[in-house]
């Protein structure tokens, strides 16, 4: 199951919840999944610029500062 798959099925699970202990429980596992796939996606993204040459870093380093916060 990819996480994508998983994000849906927990969305689907928390949306037809019969009760708020199960809709809370699915809304529980749906954040950790996010979270776990938020970090890797991170690390993968960050595993990728360190590979780039140092020239497009830089150009990407400066294009990420102009970015309004």
């Amino acid at each position: 199951m990819t996480p994508q798959d998983a994000i849906d099925e927990l969305w689907h699970k928390a949306a037809l919840a019969s009760d708020e202990s199960e809709f809370d429980a699915a809304l529980d596992q749906l954040q950790s999944v996010l979270q776990e796939h938020s970090e890797y996606l991170d690390s993968v993204s960050a595993e990728y610029l360190l590979s780039l040459p140092p020239v497009i870093r830089k150009r990407v380093s400066r294009l990420h500062e102009a970015m309004p916060a």
